[in-house]
């Protein structure tokens, strides 16, 4: 099919992967425009399904039943059965003896047609029994029976029949089926009746005993795939074996998952897709990327390679599925502490999860196979991009309140406005400066500071986070003391907008979030310079400008001696502010009669502009040819190829032949004029890095 000018290959999906819905289809975009490659690029995807789709189904019909599984179910019969006697033990009417006679008659023929089934191993006559257990445990139960859990439901029937004949002739059902309980399960009968404590349950648990808003919804979150991948199981039928093959599947999860479902403000009924079925839509395109690429003979495995890890889709970094297995683990601890769970709390290490990930991985031995994730290396920004931000409408001139990237007359001083330049200057974590008040502002020592965590209502990461910064003169001169005077009396934040009904955790992320809406707009949004990079980017313009490491943290609210910063940041105020003053932003200042206030009259930071470095990669991983692009105007800076590479046929346009030496000595004349930006798939950046090594003297 085609939309605007682009084919799509749609596959309409079978109801195993449909959950049973009709009409359910697979959609990818095929990413060009011209309908032959459209029908090559469809047909080298429908192999790759085809090849696929009896893996996953054969997966779907697995039938498989565990020791912790089967021996919940046979608990589950159990204590469906024995509810049943004391519910019967507890009414207030009676059997008559006949009916007593009857009904012991009944269930001795039906043990010795079990004991005739068992030696038959027919199991029919269990079935009804073990999908009533399946239903209260949810464990799938689907004919045949394995023969093993049909004996032991078999035998396990027959005594339970024992225990009826018992308990109809007055005997207590505690007494009677005393003998199939635990010493546990008898000094506890009515919790083993209530039933065991599901995962359900304990994320539940988990969500109303939370520390915070942003907590419940992370337990929340782990939980929604918990119940997904395992259903609502009992948690005595957790293992470390289960919980492995839970992490394998959450590392495959595609970083941007429940992103894609397409409602917004105008349409909200649009279906989730399960995380099942985007991983299996992932590995549909990630094998279809590789078949593209790896029918190319021309290219060398490290090129393959590359280009895979710059092509498949992204999945959760290690990070984060070390997030969902520390929730995981507290989810079972909250539930032993709240509800009576008496079970196993803690079932693997990261080391030990990792190392299973990387064996299974190492299973496979695919030179092709590459798990791409997409962590955050967060740089300092560059000259280029401060000076975007410092001279961009948000300070300059905006066309208003709700189009702060459009340049126009109106200068709204808020949280918009504060935050990064007190983030740039001070360089403080965004969830302290959201919630400064207007008593923090303070002199000491004659010094304008700011003193952040100091009182207790304020969430600080450590103790070492409480400390005084002093007002640097940019802050200063912009007029910040006196825009905080100037707020309503009856305001005590700074920044009421941002905390407004928000949970105190979820305040920077949210505001964070709204402000990368801004600076897309603005063009110097960035993976990597994203806006908490702000702050190592004082850091790191401070330990260029000399200062001990010592200072750099107590600044950072870093821990950085025996003496905590709250202490060493109020007694050396004075000191902190000369050292602040180091990193300069040549940023001059005006006060401005149309708005009322000063304002950034010009920024003077000599900012390079920004030129792309592209690489191809040799068998041998380094470098075989380099391009080299202007992002301003897209002029070509360098095209060559290297001259050891000249013996190989490639199917890429025709350039000069250089040696490294020639091609590293062109790159740093480049680089003396533009900011480079280097690949950011590891093995590309580390060739340049590399060839610019060639004639490097110091």
């Amino acid at each position: 099919m085609r939309r605007g000018r682009i084919f799509y290959f749609m596959k309409r999906l079978p109801k195993q992967f449909s959950c049973g819905g009709s009409n359910q289809f697979l959609r990818m975009s095929l990413r060009t425009e011209f309908p032959l490659d459209a029908v090559v690029r469809a047909g080298n995807l429908l192999a790759v399904y085809e090849q696929k789709e009896p893996e996953i189904v054969d997966a779907l019909n697995k039938n498989e039943m565990s020791p912790r599984h089967a021996h919940a179910l046979l608990k589950a019969q159990l204590r469906n059965e024995l509810s049943r006697f004391l519910h019967q033990q507890s009414s207030t009417t009676s059997l008559s003896d006949a009916e007593i006679d009857e009904r012991v008659a009944a269930l001795q023929a039906e043990n010795s047609a079990l004991k005739a089934a068992i030696r038959r191993k027919d199991w029919t006559a269990v079935e009804p029994a073990l999908s009533a257990a399946g239903k209260a445990t949810s464990i799938p139960v689907s004919p045949p029976i394995a023969p093993d859990l049909g004996r032991r439901a078999a035998s396990l029937q027959r005594q339970i029949n024992e225990v009826e004949i018992e308990v109809l002739e007055g005997e207590d059902v505690r007494v009677a089926a005393a003998h199939l309980l635990s010493d546990d399960e008898n000094k506890d009968f009515d919790r083993f009746i209530k039933g065991e404590i599901t995962v359900s349950a304990a994320v539940q648990s988990a969500i109303e005993n939370a520390t915070s808003k942003d907590m419940a919804n992370k337990y929340s979150g782990t939980g929604k795939i918990l119940l997904e991948f395992w259903g609502d199981v009992p948690l005595s039928t957790v293992t470390p074996e289960t919980v492995k093959d839970l992490m394998w599947l959450i590392q495959r999860i595609p970083s941007q998952h429940g992103k894609k479902h397409g409602n917004n403000r105008f349409v909200k009924d649009r279906r989730n897709a399960t995380k099942r079925e985007e991983i299996e839509f992932a590995d549909l395109h990630d094998a279809s990327v590789r078949a593209e690429i790896e029918a190319n003979e021309m290219l060398p495995l490290t090129e393959k390679r590359a280009r895979l890890a710059e092509s498949l889709v992204p999945r959760l970094t290690m990070t984060t599925v070390e997030h969902h297995l520390d929730r995981l683990h507290a989810i079972f601890r909250i539930a032993q502490e709240n509800l009576g769970y008496s079970g196993q709390t803690r079932f693997l290490t990261h080391t030990k999860m990792k190392q299973y990930i990387k064996q299974e991985l190492e299973k496979k031995k695919d030179p092709l196979l590459v798990r791409k994730d997409k962590p955050k290396n967060r740089d300092s920004w560059s000259h280029e991009r401060l000076k975007t931000l410092l001279m961009s409408p948000i300070y300059t001139g905006c066309k208003s309140k709700s189009r702060r990237w459009q340049p126009g007359n109106v200068i709204v001083r808020d949280a918009n406005y504060w935050v990064p330049l007190l983030v740039m200057m001070l360089g403080s974590r965004i969830l302290e400066i959201l919630q400064l008040k207007k008593t923090d502002l303070i002199v000491h020592n004659g010094v304008l500071c700011l003193s952040v965590g100091i009182t207790s209502e304020h969430r600080v990461k450590t103790d070492d986070s409480k400390r005084f910064l002093p007002l640097p003169r940019l802050l200063i001169d912009l007029g910040f003391a006196q825009w905080v005077h100037s707020l309503p009396a009856e305001q005590r934040l700074l920044f009421p907008s941002p905390a407004g009904g928000a949970d105190i955790a979820a305040i920077a992320g949210n505001f964070g979030k709204k402000l990368k809406t801004c600076f897309k707009r603005l063009e110097i949004a960035d993976w990597n310079e994203d806006f908490y990079a702000l702050r190592k980017t004082l850091s790191s313009a401070l330990d260029d400008a000399g200062v001990p490491e010592s200072r750099r943290k107590a600044i950072a609210g870093h821990a950085g001696g025996s003496t905590l910063n709250q202490h060493y940041t109020k007694r050396n105020v004075s000191t902190l502010k000369s050292e602040l003053e180091k990193f300069d932003l040549k940023v001059s200042v005006r006060y401005s009669d149309k708005h009322g206030h000063p304002v950034i009259g010009a920024c003077d930071l000599v900012a390079k502009p920004s030129a792309i470095v592209e690489v191809e990669l040799a068998a041998d991983e380094t470098a075989s040819a380099v391009r080299v692009t202007s992002m301003q105007c897209g002029k070509i800076l360098v095209d060559a190829k290297l001259a050891e590479m000249e013996q190989r046929k490639s199917q890429t346009r025709s350039c000069k032949r250089w040696t490294p030496p020639e091609i590293a000595a062109r790159l740093r004349s480049i680089s003396e004029t533009y900011e480079l930006s280097l690949p950011q798939t590891p093995q590309r950046r580390q060739a340049v890095e590399n060839l610019m090594t060639f004639g490097h003297d110091s």
